[in-house]
């Protein structure tokens, strides 16, 4: 009994191998003929998409409707540039006011100061904060024209 089951073991495996031979090479020429359409629909798409970009191009410059809703869009953007760029200069004016009134401030109250360290030491940071604010402000300014 014990021959029986080794030899039949042998013969699934056997079957096996020549299926499993006959799938994969049916798999591969799946693979290919899937692989040629692919690449004729994807051409076929981009030929389409290029005649279609031609037309509605042609289309847009012959129709005036279209170009004046363009040019309406324009006028929105450099409008909401401008504006843009208008509230970036606001911002930057309150920062840097905010910034200098800090700095004063700090000459003020410990800059009095009896102790001259403390005193140096809130002057020296009050000239910091404003190098500093002025060196920022004059490069996020630039950036804003």
């Amino acid at each position: 009994m014990p021959q029986a089951r080794s030899s039949g073991s042998k013969s699934s495996s056997s079957q096996t191998k020549r299926s499993g031979a006959k799938k994969s090479t049916g798999a591969k020429r799946t693979t290919a003929r899937k692989s040629t359409s692919a690449r004729k629909s994807t051409s076929a798409r981009s030929n389409a998409s290029r005649a279609t970009a031609s037309r509605s191009s042609a289309a847009a410059a012959a129709d005036p409707r279209l170009e004046a809703v363009a040019q309406r869009v324009r006028k929105l953007n450099e409008r909401i540039i401008d504006e843009s760029k208008s509230a970036g200069e606001a911002t930057l004016t309150a920062y840097e006011k905010a910034l200098k009134a800090i700095a004063s401030s700090l000459e003020r109250g410990p800059g009095k100061s009896d102790v001259e360290w403390v005193s140096s030491l809130a002057t020296t940071q009050a000239k910091w904060i404003r190098d500093v604010t002025a060196a920022w402000t004059a490069a996020a300014r630039g950036m804003l024209k």
